[in-house]
């Protein structure tokens, strides 16, 4: 029974109708829900005007009045040597991104030391390739890390070999001066793990005083969308969300296959990793849902996998025809969650288009209560954490039906690592 596997987050409904931890730490009190609900099939996402707390500390560290002055301190975050064959997806960016923000913020656990500004070089971004928004960088999708610009650090290109200002770290745990005034990550793909994720908000104890606030709040961050795109999922959305659909009775189905299934062969796609489940599996879970909850109404089901996306519908208008199925309708459904060569999977589509697709189931699921989902994808794992911290339904609940071994997945699935 479901009832026996339920695990409900920390932060419960205040008697105002609002989570405890949506209150602003530094700006004025607002309704957040009624904002929410005002936005169920157009563009929401959350902003440091509306949400403060941590997600205003951050937006406040990145953007300060003057670069150019002398406290002033940088972590550059570099791209892969070859970053062109670069595979990862939206979500392992984003996850990379919140590590070395992370790392920044707290000068590797040393928040005494002052903080660092996180700016990321200016080499392509394998997902912008062809932009015709921007330049062919993550700021071709997404608003700027910082307001500071390249220019305004140590270039380690032209500087003096013997200087002290710069540091490039040979891995990403190395050790080094927090006098530096520029630091450069390792080029790889990994990211040093902060321990104090908190202190250096200065906001004391309170209820966003948690990983999976800090997690969320950093991704929220990240996903801050350019004007073009954001118009683009609004639209996207308008067309696929029913103005009458309630989160609250909502089931969100995100299939992750193709790249993160063994066996998985594409070129420029990443290799799989995980045996996945079948889809049965995800049939059975949904059915437990709806044992438990009798009123839910709605299943939303999204999947970059295009034929197991179809027959998964085929299954569920055979077995539960009683439930309306919500689709992200224009979907390109890439057939792969790699990033190098997204032009290259589905004729006729652009890299733009394959990216407005990902982000609107993103922002589709955020509509749901119950999720089915693998927690050993960071995708859908990103769905489940930001729908619990900043998802139009209260009390998330989450079945994990894959592997379940980081800390990542336990945010995903529980709430808490």
């Amino acid at each position: 029974s479901v009832v026996n596997n339920i695990i409900m987050p920390n932060d419960r409904l205040s008697s105002s109708g609002n989570r405890s931890h949506d209150t602003p730490q530094k700006y004025p009190k607002t309704s957040k829900k009624l904002t929410k609900d005002q936005h169920i099939n157009t563009f929401w996402w959350p902003s440091p005007e509306e949400y403060g707390g941590i997600l205003g500390k951050i937006h406040d560290f990145q953007n300060p009045s003057d670069c150019s002055a002398a406290s002033a301190k940088f972590f550059v975050w570099r791209s892969k040597s070859d970053n062109e064959n670069d595979t990862r997806g939206l979500t392992a960016w984003a996850h990379a991104a919140s590590s070395h923000m992370l790392h920044a913020l707290t000068d590797a656990d040393q928040p005494e030391a002052g903080h660092r500004i996180l700016i990321n070089d200016d080499k392509l971004f394998p997902m912008a390739k062809g932009c015709e928004h921007g330049p062919e960088t993550r700021e071709c999708y997404f608003e700027p890390l910082t307001n500071c610009k390249l220019s305004d650090v140590d270039d380690y290109e032209t500087a003096d070999p013997k200087s002290t200002k710069i540091k490039i770290l040979s891995k990403p745990d190395e050790e080094y001066d927090r006098s530096v005034r520029t630091l450069y990550t390792s080029d790889s793909i990994w990211f040093r793990k902060v321990k104090d994720m908190y202190s250096w908000t200065g906001l004391g104890f309170n209820s966003q005083h948690s990983t999976i606030h800090m997690t969320a709040a950093s991704l929220a961050y990240y996903f801050r969308v350019k004007p073009w795109l954001r118009k683009e999922i609004d639209e996207r959305l308008r067309r696929n969300i029913p103005l009458d659909l309630n989160p609250q009775r909502t089931i969100g189905v995100p299939i992750r296959r193709s790249d993160k299934c063994r066996r998985h062969a594409i070129e420029g796609s990443a290799p799989g990793e995980m045996e996945c489940p079948p889809l049965e599996e995800y049939l059975k879970k949904v059915k437990e849902f709806l044992e438990f909850d009798p009123r839910i109404e709605n299943v939303i089901v999204t999947s970059e996998d295009k034929s197991a996306c179809e027959e998964f519908l085929e299954i569920l208008n055979k077995e539960l025809p009683s439930l309306r199925v919500i689709q992200n309708i224009g979907d390109v459904q890439q057939g792969t969650g790699s990033g190098s060569k997204l032009e290259a999977y589905t004729e006729g589509s652009s890299n733009a288009q394959v990216v407005a697709s990902a982000l609107t189931s993103l922002h589709m699921h955020m509509r749901a209560r119950y999720f089915v989902l693998t927690s050993k994808s960071t995708w859908t794992s990103t769905i489940a954490v930001m729908a619990r911290v900043y998802g139009f339904a209260s009390e998330v609940i989450v079945f994990d039906i894959g592997p379940n071994k980081n800390t990542f997945a336990h945010l995903a699935r529980r709430g808490c690592a």
